[in-house]
């Protein structure tokens, strides 16, 4: 009897775990796409990772939050082969619309379930008898936010395993029907980023050009070059004329990421394509290895591009913040389905087509009392052009906001600081901050000061601290010499414009006063092409306004081979206005 009850137990003990325990998933969640940048919607991906054909028909899904049901992935006879994806989805032709080039299985869900973007978030996938097939409880610290997908980095690695996941790598911020960019190869080496600024350039003005390269392989990568060529002929291919630039690499080890930068002047216009490609021999994969990058060259009239060009973060109480775009880039830019970002908030500034010529101007405020502290704005010549954003949040202490177009590509992006204010001013609540010349560095302290209008602000207009320096035959001008940086927005700033006899050079830019004592540093050690301008405000080394009088200006380089040297000298006048 003893043996009977005994044997009675382990066959309810079995029961138990068969029914309690996951059952080996054939089929598993590969990747998912949660919170996608509108217009795009969620999608999941799965993978079939057994050896045998797959059915999928009467398969079902369900957000497991509470209340939610299950829902259709499909009742079509679907086949998914070994080692093979399907891809299920909230909407079929939004889906092929952002992934053109996906040819694999397409499944629009019979009904969807939002997935929570913040994470603790749980979908399960049903086979057609009802066994759960595979179940995801995700976070949004596994990666996966803002347009980026989340991606399964192994598959037979446990599901629920927040390090078996990662944001998509890949240049298209996922890879639905294809290897996981995170699923790692004995080596592979990842070109993963190809940035230039500035993105709207102009004959004669330098590109800085800077590449982001991942060893996402189990082995070190050793011995491998990044290069980087413009595309003369157009043919897609890097030829030895077209190359700009070559980086050589000794190692870098698996997980760790590298990066490269140079320089590139253009000396004519029109629309040009740049190559970034990574030679890693034994590379597993070289699909993604190489990344292109189209950009118009203006003539100098148009220089800077599509820039923040004013900030108001810190308005009086009752009235708005807002930003101001121009467009400085030489051509119309059509800002349809372009975005504001700060932090983690982001909104479409149009959603029907607008057109920006050169040299105008987009206001983006947070609601409609902008216009009662510039009432201009209501003319009919700014009609469209100004955007109400519920919801803007500037912050005083300084943030990072950007403009991105349509394919999420940031056109700029700004850190700004209480510290671009002209130091002179005691009280900077109501003023914004302008930006002295669109061609100028968006993310230097320099570049900006407090605006001089007595509204506070320009908004849809030229800056009142705007400064364009002036060409000449010399080696270097001061423009206006003498100035007065009295904070009056008249000839607050000195525009400092040189040239070189070197393409590329090291450069120091130094003040010094009569008796020879330096006084300013203005530029120690930077990369700087053959012309460039930079400002110089009149203040010392320890922030402090300098004494009117002569003071000599010294520009020293150095070849980027560390050869030849050439110094440049000019006098600067800081003086006061007559009363």
């Amino acid at each position: 009897m003893k043996t009977t009850i005994a044997a009675f137990m382990v066959s309810i003990l079995f029961y138990s775990l068969s029914v309690s325990l996951p059952v080996y998933s054939q089929v598993i969640i590969n990747e998912v796409m949660y919170s996608p940048v509108s217009p795009a919607k969620e999608w999941f991906e799965l993978k079939n990772i057994s050896q045998t054909p797959v059915n999928l028909q009467n398969w079902k899904w369900r957000d497991a939050a509470a209340g939610n049901p299950l829902r259709v992935i499909t009742t079509s006879n679907v086949v998914l082969l070994p080692d093979s994806f399907a891809v299920a989805c909230e909407d079929s032709a939004n889906f092929r619309i952002q992934y053109p080039n996906f040819y694999g299985i397409i499944i629009q869900s019979s009904a969807w379930s939002a997935l929570n973007n913040s994470g603790n978030e749980n979908a399960v996938v049903y086979n057609a008898s009802g066994v759960i097939s595979d179940s995801l409880t995700y976070n949004s610290s596994w990666g996966g936010a803002s347009g980026f997908s989340l991606e399964r980095k192994q598959s037979g690695v446990n599901t629920n395993i927040s390090s078996n996941w990662s944001s998509s790598l890949h240049p298209d911020k996922a890879t639905p029907g294809k290897r996981n960019s995170v699923t790692p190869l004995p080596n592979d080496l990842l070109l993963y980023s190809f940035e230039t600024q500035p993105l709207y350039a102009y004959s004669g003005s330098e590109i800085t050009m800077k590449l982001k390269i991942r060893n996402t392989g189990l082995s070190s990568a050793n011995g491998f070059t990044a290069e980087i060529y413009s595309d003369i002929n157009n043919d897609s291919s890097g030829q030895l004329n077209e190359r700009i630039c070559t980086g050589n690499f000794a190692v870098l080890i698996s997980g760790d990421s590298a990066e490269f930068q140079c320089s590139f002047t253009p000396n004519d216009t029109g629309y040009k394509q740049f190559i970034a490609v990574i030679y890693f021999p034994g590379d597993n994969d070289t699909t993604n290895n190489k990344l292109y990058k189209k950009m118009y060259v203006s003539d100098q009239s148009g220089g800077g591009g599509v820039v923040i060009n004013e900030i108001m973060y810190d308005p009086f109480t009752g009235f708005s913040e807002w930003i101001e775009i121009l467009n400085n880039s030489g051509i119309p830019v059509n800002i349809k389905k372009w975005k504001y970002i700060e932090s983690s908030f982001i909104r479409t500034v149009s959603d029907s087509d607008l057109i920006l010529n050169h040299g105008e101007y987009f206001i983006i405020a947070n609601d409609t009392s902008v216009f009662e502290s510039f009432p201009y704005l209501k003319l009919a010549s700014y009609q469209n052009k100004v955007s109400i954003i519920s919801g803007m949040s500037l912050s005083n202490t300084g943030e990072k906001i950007s403009v991105a177009d349509s394919m999420n590509n940031t056109i700029d992006a700004v850190t700004y600081s209480p510290d671009y204010h002209n130091p002179n001013i005691d009280d900077t609540k109501g003023i914004s901050l302008e930006r002295l010349n669109p061609k100028f560095l968006s993310d230097a302290r320099n570049s900006w000061s407090s605006s001089a209008n007595p509204a506070g602000g320009t908004p849809g207009l030229v800056n009142s601290v705007y400064t364009a320096g002036v060409k000449s035959e010399s080696n270097v001008t001061v423009f206006p010499n003498p100035f007065s940086p009295d904070g009056d927005g008249s000839e607050d700033f000195a525009v400092i414009s040189y040239k070189l006899n070197k393409n590329i050079a090291q450069i120091r830019i130094k003040v010094y006063d009569i008796k020879g004592r330096q006084v300013r540093t203005i530029i120690n050690n930077s990369v700087s092409g053959s012309i460039g301008e930079i400002i110089f405000n009149g203040l010392d080394d320890n922030n402090q306004k300098l004494r009117m009088g002569v003071y000599i200006l010294m520009i020293e380089a150095i070849d980027d081979r560390g050869g030849a040297s050439e110094n440049l000298k000019a006098p600067v006048v800081i003086a006061s206005k007559l009363k």
